[in-house]
């Protein structure tokens, strides 16, 4: 896709670790660590458990995965996150709870750029879960929705997958926003 190799990733240097039970309030499944040195353009965060942050993260190259953890740089640094999650039920409202504990404050130097959700099954989402996450977008300044890939379920390496466009417009989007000056 667009972006560096891995091999030319940021060194970062994670020093503070904080469980989501002791990360700031309001809760959700996300905890907190804070790093030194240059970080990635941009960060996937996971929402919750099995959100597909990693493969997302190796497809769509320029950020790094930060499993279920808010990347806090040390100042005067910010970083840009993308929060990722499955498009069912519980995947969506762990977005929301990740979007209400950013927004209470507690991350000063956590930007949020957008949501992606990854679709959890083939076919269309279901009528509740479309009204959920039309509810849930109005937290993020933007929604990508990733549709099911078959091949990527069966473990096929990605580099070796023809992806959907959807993939290649969050790239696109990603280095524009993050890195080419657009702000959210």
């Amino acid at each position: 896709m667009t972006g560096s190799p891995p091999s030319e990733q940021p060194k970062v240097r994670p020093h503070v670790v904080l469980q989501p039970r002791q990360a700031p309030p309001p809760t959700s499944q996300l905890g907190v660590f804070g790093y030194s040195g240059p970080g990635p353009a941009w960060w996937f965060t996971s929402c919750h458990g099995g959100a597909g942050t990693s493969t997302v993260a190796d497809i769509v190259r320029g950020g790094m995965a930060s499993g279920q953890y808010w990347p806090v740089p040390d100042p005067p640094g910010y970083a840009s996150v993308v929060l990722v999650a499955r498009g069912h039920a519980g995947g969506l409202r762990a977005a929301q709870a990740a979007a209400r504990q950013w927004a209470g404050g507690g991350l000063p130097t956590v930007r949020v750029v957008g949501l992606v959700v990854v679709a959890d099954a083939p076919g269309r989402r279901p009528k509740p879960l479309r009204e959920l996450l039309h509810l849930i977008s109005g937290a993020f300044p933007r929604v990508w929705e990733l549709p099911w890939v078959e091949a990527l379920r069966l473990g096929d390496p990605p580099d070796q997958i023809q992806l959907p466009p959807a993939f290649s417009e969050l790239a696109a989007d990603l280095q524009r926003i993050v890195t080419g000056g657009t702000h959210v």
